[in-house]
C-alpha cells in the first residue's frame, strides 16, 4: 500500500474533522465562520476540514478553478462542523468523556487494520499536515461523537417481534426463496392428428415400464425425449409455482423425491416427470436477523435526524460566511 492510499484510509476514520477550541488568542487572529452556542468555528478550521474531507473531489478540479470550488463547498462543510460541534457539546453536557487509554486503543486498532508501523502512521499524518497530538485530539472527538450517538439514539431503539413479523408478511416474496422442485422430464410431442394420440400414449407406457424395471430415467430421457432437455438427461432445473405449465407444476408438487409421475397431457404433448429434489420455502427464522438489522437502520436514520434537528432548535447558531 503506498503512502497516498494509507493517508486516505486513515482519514476515513474521521466522520467530521475539526481542531479543538484552541487558545482564545488563536481565535482572535482568525476569522470566525460560525458561532455555536458559546463556541466558535474558525475559517481556518473550516478550510482544514474541507481540504481533508474534500480532497478526492478537489484533486479533479483544475488549479485555477480550485478556489471557486472550495468556496462552493464552504456552506455544506460549515453545516457539518456545526452539527459535530453541537453533538460534542451534548456529549460533554451528559457527562460523557474519552480517556487516553481509549484513544491509545483506537490508534492500535487503526495500525493493525492498515498494517502500519508507528513510523508509517507518523509519515501519513505529516503528509496531511498533522502531528500526533492533533491526530489524538481529532480521533478522541470522533470516539466521543460515536459515544453520544450511541447513548442518545442507538440505545433508545427497540425493534419488536411484531414489527419484524409485519415486515416479513409485507415483503415475503422479496425476502425468502419460495418452495422449489427440481425435475426431469421425458416429453413426447403431440401428434398432428387426434388419431396419433394412442401411439404416443403407448410409447409413454413402455417408458414407464422400463423405469419401473430399474432403467435410468435420465438415460431414457436422453434417448427418447422429444424436447431440448434431452441433451441434459431431461433436466429442467428448479421450478416454482407460476414458472412452468400448470400441468407440470401440479405433477411436480404432488410427487415425493425420486417418484415418477404417470404420463399426462399438456398443450404441447405428453409428459412424464421425475422429482429429483424438494427445496422447501424459507421461513421467517432464516431472515429474522436481516429484517431486524434493516428495521434498526431505518429507525436509527430517522431518530438520528430528529435528534440533530432537536439540538439545532435549542442552540444559538450564527453563520458568518
Amino acid at each position: 500500500m503506498n503512502k497516498k492510499s494509507k493517508t486516505l484510509l486513515i482519514t476515513m476514520f474521521f466522520i467530521l474533522t475539526f481542531a479543538g477550541s484552541g487558545a482564545s488568542a488563536a481565535v482572535l487572529l482568525d476569522r470566525i465562520a460560525a458561532v455555536v452556542n458559546n463556541e466558535v468555528i474558525t475559517w481556518s478550521e473550516l478550510r482544514s476540514a474541507l481540504a481533508l474531507e474534500g480532497k478526492g473531489f478537489l484533486e479533479n478540479i483544475p488549479e485555477k478553478g480550485k478556489e471557486e470550488a472550495i468556496r462552493g463547498l464552504e456552506k455544506d462543510y460549515v453545516f457539518s462542523l456545526i452539527e459535530a460541534k453541537l453533538q460534542l457539546q451534548e456529549a460533554r453536557k451528559t457527562g460523557l468523556d474519552i480517556g487516553p487509554a481509549e484513544i491509545d486503543g483506537a490508534i492500535e486498532d487503526i495500525k493493525k487494520k492498515f498494517n502500519l508501523t508507528d513510523e508509517a502512521l507518523r509519515n501519513s499524518l505529516t503528509a496531511e499536515g498533522m502531528n500526533m497530538e492533533e491526530y489524538r485530539t481529532r480521533l478522541g472527538e470522533q470516539i466521543l461523537l460515536s459515544k453520544v450517538v450511541n447513548f442518545e439514539v442507538r440505545t433508545n431503539i427497540v425493534i419488536t417481534d411484531r414489527e419484524i413479523e409485519e415486515y416479513y408478511e409485507a415483503n415475503k416474496d422479496d425476502l425468502v426463496s419460495r418452495e422449489k422442485r427440481r425435475i426431469r422430464q421425458i416429453f413426447f410431442a403431440a401428434p398432428k392428428t387426434g388419431s396419433g394420440r394412442e401411439a404416443v400414449e403407448a410409447k409413454a407406457r413402455d417408458i414407464i415400464q422400463r423405469i419401473s424395471a430399474g432403467e435410468d430415467f435420465s438415460k431414457l430421457a436422453s434417448d427418447f425425449s422429444e424436447d431440448r432437455s434431452r441433451q441434459f438427461g431431461g433436466d429442467l432445473g428448479h421450478i416454482v409455482r407460476g414458472s412452468a405449465l400448470k400441468e407440470i407444476e401440479d405433477a411436480a408438487f404432488s410427487l415425493n423425491t425420486g417418484e415418477v409421475s404417470r404420463p399426462f397431457w399438456g398443450p404441447a404433448g405428453l409428459h412424464i416427470i421425475k422429482l429429483e429434489e424438494k427445496v422447501e420455502a424459507e421461513g421467517i427464522e432464516k431472515v429474522r436477523d436481516g429484517i431486524k438489522e434493516k428495521l434498526f437502520q431505518r429507525a436509527f436514520e430517522s431518530k438520528y435526524l430528529m435528534w440533530k434537528a432537536g439540538l439545532k432548535e435549542k442552540a444559538f447558531i450564527e453563520i458568518k460566511l
